[in-house]
């Protein structure tokens, strides 16, 4: 690892870094426009200008990589006159309209003209006026005043999605970003190129207007529409979750993520189960509950514990599954326990989208579960299943007409439901419980990365955590199973499964925690 000095200090950095990612590593930051580490450098923007003992010259620090030895100067008043400089360049033609920008709060133009900024203006001559609400595609729209022509957006559409789409036409001061000519911005990231946007030229029409960002919370979260669990941040604001961003996670989906996981955002605030039900009649959860717990004992009682069948699903996490399957063997002593969800497989490619729809499929695997669902639907043909209890599973609105005829041979269904769908509304009881963003927990994507996802925001209603609820109903059963809180939870997993000793939930890696495959994976005893 060389050594470099950097402002007098010296310091150790790894090897193979450029002046920006090095600084960075120890705690400094040099500002920049146009480079980005996911995307090839093109040192067009000059800010990152630096001081290099030795050199001709000021060094673009983003091009510009380290080496034993190396002094470097980022805060002379020599770097700052320079970055006042490419301020007031970059400034020269830009309409100043903060006020109507959905940039602002995140834009680096004003937070570099706050620190390195000219605060008078010497221009005497008019700004040089390009197209407003230019529409780029069905995603994205343009506004060419404000652009600083970093090139991030051309950079990312030709070296990540290798879709060309957009161009730098013309030259000078009227050079422009624009859609190559017969073609629009409407490949499946499109999105990805507003959040490399360092200013308010590119915008989401999806959440242009709808919130000022200084308003909303960020919360560190996984997106949900498919097998790969794209690390994100979702933003959100008074329970209402406003748009996800892509965050950086190297195992898993670098910088980026794709627009149909972004939008996905949009089910956690529609259609949401609120009350629990029964027979599609609104009750208070504790008197759902409490039929649950009636109709349980009498079934038992009539046709014994393996009457009882459980279904966890991908789409819990892997403390809901966990206490689920707690739940079956601990509490209802039933041989009949599955994980399945008939969510049929949807559009993919080589890069981050996912055929499986499912967030958690390996989750369940690596707990054990049987996520064989022609077994589930022959034991339900089979009519010695008097009572089916599902997790965020619907198996009445999804699959062929075989599942029906199944189905139809079960006297008793009780759900745990999110969303207020046909089957929540057609079982015997439902359960209304939390989506990924009212809840802690973790999930398990393709590759056995296991991350977590942190609450958002307290769900509203009769809402719980479905560990939560399953814990109510073995309390009601008289067999307590003394969970209060995520990490009691992680005390219990971490010892039954090796892949996760020594393991906390808080305590779990940024980056997410790499299992063991399915075939390993199998718990060494049954939990306490």
């Amino acid at each position: 690892m060389p050594k470099i000095t950097l402002n007098g200090q010296e310091v150790e950095v790894a090897d193979g870094l450029n002046l920006i990612q090095a600084a960075e590593s120890v705690g400094v930051t040099i500002p920049h426009y146009c480079y980005h580490p996911g995307l090839p450098i093109d040192g067009n923007c000059r800010m990152c200008l630096t001081e290099v003992e030795g050199a001709r010259g000021p060094q673009i620090a983003c091009n510009t990589f380290v080496k034993e030895g190396m002094v470097v100067h980022t805060d002379t008043p020599a770097v700052e006159k320079m970055r006042k400089g490419v301020q007031e360049f970059l400034l020269l033609n830009h309409p100043i309209d903060c006020p109507v920008c959905d940039q602002a709060g995140e834009c680096k133009l004003q937070d570099y003209y706050m620190e390195y900024g000219q605060y008078d203006n010497r221009s005497m001559v008019s700004k040089v006026e390009k197209k407003k609400v230019v529409d780029l595609g069905p995603t994205v729209v343009l506004d060419q005043e404000r652009c600083i022509l970093c090139s991030r957006c051309v950079r990312f559409c030709e070296s990540v999605t290798e879709t060309g789409e957009l161009v730098i036409a013309n030259r000078g001061d009227h050079s422009a970003i624009e859609a190559f000519p017969g073609m629009e911005l409407d490949n499946p990231y499109s999105v990805n190129v507003v959040d490399l946007c360092p200013v308010g030229a590119l915008t989401s029409k999806d959440f242009r207007f709808k919130q000022r960002v200084w308003f909303l919370q960020s919360t560190k979260s996984v997106c949900t529409g498919c097998a790969k669990g794209c690390a994100i941040n979702a933003d959100h604001k008074e329970g209402v979750v406003y748009r996800y961003r892509p965050r950086h996670n190297p195992q898993v989906n670098s910088y980026w993520m794709c627009d149909e996981g972004r939008f996905s955002y949009k089910a956690i605030n529609e259609n949401r189960l609120r009350s629990a039900l029964i027979e599609g009649r609104e009750v208070p959860f504790g008197t759902a509950l409490d039929a649950v717990v009636t109709k349980l004992k009498s079934i038992v009682e009539i046709y014994g514990a393996e009457s009882i069948a459980v279904v966890g699903s991908p789409h819990s996490t892997v403390e809901d599954n966990f206490l689920l399957d707690r739940l079956a063997k601990d509490v209802l002593a039933t041989p009949n326990f599955w994980a399945v969800a008939l969510t049929p497989d949807g559009s993919h490619d080589d890069f981050l989208r996912r055929a499986d729809k499912t967030p958690n499929r390996n989750g369940i695997r690596f707990l054990g579960y049987n996520d064989d669902a022609e077994s589930l639907k022959a034991a339900l043909a089979s009519g010695k299943v008097r009572m089916l209890i599902m997790m965020n599973t619907d198996l009445l609105t999804e699959g062929d007409p075989s599942w029906q005829e199944a189905l139809a041979k079960v006297p008793t269904t009780v759900m745990f439901a999110t969303h207020g769908t046909p089957g929540a509304r057609k079982v015997g009881i439902t359960l209304p419980v939390a989506m990924h963003a009212e809840k802690f927990g973790s999930f398990v994507q393709e590759n056995g990365v296991l991350q977590k996802i942190m609450r958002a925001y307290d769900p509203s209603g009769d809402v719980l955590p479905e560990w939560e609820a399953i814990g109510m109903l073995a309390g009601r059963l008289g067999k307590s199973l003394g969970y209060d809180d995520m990490e009691q939870i992680w005390d219990d997993l971490q010892k039954a499964y090796p892949a996760l000793a020594g393991q906390t939930f808080y305590g779990l890696p940024e980056h997410g925690l790499s299992l063991p495959t399915r075939a390993s994976a199998a718990p060494v005893a049954a939990a306490p």
